[in-house]
């Protein structure tokens, strides 16, 4: 018993005296924090440094303290020593950096393996028979992928120059455009000629058969419609100047007319029957004419938009949709400033299929801001339904203004001043061109 006694009291002793030594590292801390505040911060070099060398001077010298200012004699010595020594290597992890946002995929090359060039309007090409056609692929094709194709049919015969006013929008939407060069008013092998190029055609290029579309002016107008019609796969057509029907609801047609063509109501009675809430029919200032460049490309970039909206969860037309998407964000930026109406008719037509840009809404607002800009998108509905309800009930073959439609379109115009909606009316309101 004693014995146990005799050590619980000499451990009670070293207790003792090492709570008093760390009280007295504390309080000799505190004095020289003054000078090194890092002293006051356990677990700083400074702060052990300290420690071990009051440890030492207890043990080896401690008549130093006995001096009132040791605490900061030691802390001078702990401080040139941690000065002295190297700093540790870190071996820290670092944060890990940020991984990168994955690369878009690469742009495929060129389709320069097709077999005829890209960018040039070919000379004739014979489908194997009396048949023949021009071909332009765009230099926007791309290898590896298949593309739609515009069949385009002239009243007087096709040729090299017919390609011209499509070309814009071929190239903007990758359409290969191929030209009939037989096929024309009063020939009665026009319907063969437009399926031999057809078959000629689909067989020698990378064809998507679920994007083939066909158009022309006044008789060649016609005969597209014809074309869509026998060959109810097509998707869609471009009317410029005559009317007709579709093979298929599915169909779309894109009508572009002057609007003093003398088949203004015949174009008007056709859009009446279309089924399709897609299709349009659009007047421009003009007679009985084939329609220029920048209404072409927006007829194509507007079918060729339908088509992709309709199936841009499709795998397959992943890659289409996209380059679709950056193009006409392309077309809105460059219109901005020269062509604000029609940079807003088209942040209307994307905000109308709900497309997901980040930047597309606040372009869209900050054109929106303009009156002009909203009157002229909405003249381009109202016009198609005031033209069906103002040349649909008119006989087609009287190219005289009706004094009731006449005057229809001069208090039409009126809605639409300062837009080309007004020129249009009151250029309806006159006699269209005779036959």
């Amino acid at each position: 018993m004693k014995t146990k006694l005799l050590a619980l009291a000499f451990a009670l002793v070293c207790a003792m005296q090492i709570s008093s030594q760390a009280q007295t590292v504390a309080d000799a801390q505190k004095q020289a924090a003054a000078k090194y505040p890092d002293l006051s911060r356990a677990g700083t070099p400074l702060n052990t440094k300290f420690v071990e060398l009051y440890r030492e001077t207890s043990a080896s010298n401690p008549t130093l303290l006995a001096n009132p200012n040791w605490p900061v004699i030691l802390a001078d010595k702990a401080a040139a020593l941690v000065a002295k020594t190297p700093s540790a290597p870190n071996t820290t992890t670092p944060p890990a950096a940020p991984a990168p946002k994955p690369a878009a995929p690469a742009e495929p090359p060129p389709a320069d393996d097709l077999p005829y060039p890209l960018g040039n309007t070919t000379e004739a090409i014979s489908c194997g028979d009396e048949f023949n056609y021009h071909l332009y692929l765009p230099k926007s094709l791309r290898k590896g992928a298949k593309h739609p194709v515009l069949f385009v049919m002239s009243p007087g015969g096709g040729s090299k120059g017919t390609a011209d006013r499509y070309k814009a929008g071929a190239e903007r939407n990758r359409w290969i455009l191929a030209i009939s060069q037989e096929s024309k008013n009063k020939f009665e092998g026009s319907q063969k000629a437009v399926d031999s190029m057809l078959k000629h055609v689909t067989s020698k290029l990378p064809i998507d058969k679920k994007r083939m579309y066909a158009t022309g002016f006044s008789g060649g107008s016609r005969m597209a419609f014809a074309t869509a019609q026998i060959h109810k796969e097509m998707a869609g057509v471009i009317a410029c100047g005559a009317g007709g029907g579709l093979g298929s609801p599915k169909q779309v047609a894109y009508g572009l007319c002057g609007s003093n063509c003398f088949n203004r109501t015949d174009m008007s009675q056709s859009a009446m029957r279309f089924g399709n809430n897609e299709c349009v029919l659009r007047f421009f200032p003009g007679q009985h004419d084939w329609a220029g460049a920048e209404l072409c490309d927006d007829a194509i970039t507007h079918l060729n938009g339908v088509f992709l909206f309709a199936n841009r969860s499709s795998p397959s037309y992943a890659a289409d949709y996209a380059h679709y998407v950056q193009q006409v964000r392309k077309l809105i930026d460059e219109c901005t400033a020269p062509a604000p109406m029609r940079a807003y008719m088209w942040s209307s037509f994307l905000t109308k299929h709900r497309v997901s840009d980040p930047t597309l809404a606040g372009v869209h607002a900050t054109l929106g801001q303009s009156a002009t800009n909203k009157l002229y998108v909405k003249g381009l509905d109202d016009i198609e339904n005031f033209a069906k309800k103002t040349f649909g009930p008119l006989n087609v073959t009287v190219w005289k203004a009706d004094p009731g439609a006449s005057a229809a379109c001069t208090n039409e115009a009126k809605k639409y001043t300062g837009t080309p909606w007004e020129e249009v009316l009151n250029r309806m309101s006159k006699d269209a061109q005779s036959y």
